[in-house]
């Protein structure tokens, strides 16, 4: 078994290679799987170039809008810190492909982060939170086609559960998504500044140098124009993954302008969203697994709540 699903992996590699080489005219000399989602993989090519490719019947699924957003930031962002360049890209409307230069250096984890010293660390927090400050400050009127409205992308993902799983939900798990419906209408969380957001700015898109400064920043994939406090959810998050909210609000203070209070409620408020969305993205792709998982989680977190209020 283990061989035929070797066999089938090799395959799509070969495939895509043939694809990379027909579509952004480079003779790939090697090609190595180095990550890969639901609809898509990357490979480092030829030991320097980092390929992504998406397959999807929806093109607005594709990469253009990252490709877009990276050109506009090395244009713009006056930084020694590196997001990728891209050299190599092809779009149609139902295959996307970046080739860019492989950013050398070792991601972010909090083992690395807490074997620090205090003033290494200082350091780091500081190259993190003039990174953020630089990007959100640009004026992005040329890249606006690229905004995101996340209270209204929630609304319509309610309507979909509505419209679809909802009636088949239990009388807890109609609650917890009542009582999140009910905040996300109360709350003034999205009423703040917008900007050029990386969307997804956790310690695995983050990359040190030798001296354990920050390098580069990676995979704009969920980047837009969007709520400024986007780019503090997994600074502020407390998990194996991330650091922890110290790090996270301290980088807020090193930011500066900003309300605190504010950037830990949305946070906040994205975290207990993440048992929906899971459920509405599991709708969205046909995955049942998803939907499960998700359900699942609402029992867990409506557990945890009963024991709290014990």
């Amino acid at each position: 078994m283990t061989n035929s699903i070797q066999r089938h992996a090799n395959r799509i590699t070969y495939c895509n290679k043939k694809i990379i080489e027909e579509k952004c005219n480079i003779v790939v000399d090697s090609i190595k799987l180095i990550g890969e989602g639901y609809d898509s993989k990357a490979y480092i090519v030829n030991n320097e170039y980092v390929f992504k490719i998406k397959f999807s019947a929806n093109k607005k699924k594709g990469y253009e809008k990252e490709k877009a957003i990276y050109d506009f930031l090395n244009q713009r962002l006056n930084t020694n810190i590196k997001i990728p360049n891209v050299k190599y890209s092809y779009f149609s409307d139902d295959i996307s492909i970046l080739g860019y230069k492989e950013i050398k250096g070792t991601f972010l984890t909090p083992e690395i982060y807490f074997a620090l010293s205090k003033e290494k660390q200082e350091l780091l927090k500081q190259d993190i939170a003039m990174f953020l400050r630089q990007m959100h400050d640009l004026d992005y009127s040329e890249i606006s086609l690229y905004t995101i409205d996340n209270k209204q992308n929630v609304l319509e993902e309610y309507q979909l559960l509505k419209d679809t799983t909802y009636d088949s939900l239990t009388d807890i798990e109609k609650q917890y998504v009542e009582d999140f419906m009910q905040r996300l209408h109360s709350t003034t969380i999205f009423d703040g500044k917008k900007c050029l957001c990386h969307n997804d700015f956790s310690c695995n898109h983050l990359l040190l140098d030798d001296e354990n400064r920050l390098c580069g920043v990676i995979d704009f994939g969920d980047s837009g124009i969007i709520d400024e406090y986007c780019d503090f959810i997994y600074l502020l998050e407390d998990s194996e993954e991330e650091i922890g909210v110290s790090f996270g609000e301290d980088i807020l203070r090193l930011y500066g302008n900003i309300d605190i209070s504010k950037a830990k409620e949305y946070q906040d408020v994205v975290e207990q969203y993440y048992p929906i969305e899971t459920i509405v993205y599991g709708i969205k792709n046909n995955r049942p697994d998803f939907i499960e998982k998700g359900r699942k989680e609402i029992y867990i977190r409506t557990r945890k709540d009963e024991k709290l209020r014990k």
